[in-house]
């Protein structure tokens, strides 16, 4: 595989068949530096062991590009219909490049979403949007305060 191709298959593919319980969130290719940095995420959270794991599968990618793997983090960037579908029932915020019910930036539970859009629960009513209209999303993260 040449540094130029877009390797988002491929470590798909090796990951999948090695580990099919971990979900490749993101692959961005630097071709022209040759660094490849692999975004993963599993039930139950992504360590080290997990990175290590990854890596090792990702031998034949590392004989081209130097490679990163790691976990979106918390805060994650939600940027394709999957990885809404995977966190319905989590909070996300939003900034939308056009008014949807006439907000263009909130914050809401999804609680559905499909290949065109995703449904949000924000202030009691819900908001069909457009992933076309979807300038910014990112998952939020909320430290529960035992008692």
């Amino acid at each position: 595989m040449s540094a130029a191709a877009d390797p988002r298959e491929t470590v798909e593919q090796l990951i999948h068949a090695a580990h099919p319980e971990i979900y490749v969130w993101d692959v961005i290719a630097d071709a022209g530096h040759g660094q490849l940095r692999v975004m993963i995420d599993r039930e139950g959270g992504v360590d080290l062991g997990v990175c290590e794991q990854v890596s090792k599968v990702l031998l034949p990618i590392r004989e081209t590009w130097a490679l990163e793997v790691s976990s979106p983090g918390l805060d994650r960037a939600l940027t394709r219909p999957e990885h809404y579908a995977r966190m319905v029932g989590r909070e996300a915020s939003f900034v939308l490049r056009v008014p949807v019910d006439g907000l263009t930036s909130f914050a809401g539970v999804l609680v559905a979403a499909g290949p065109e859009s995703v449904t949000v629960e924000t202030d009691g009513r819900r908001l069909e949007v457009p992933f076309v209209d979807v300038k910014k999303s990112t998952l939020m993260w909320k430290l529960v305060k035992s008692r």
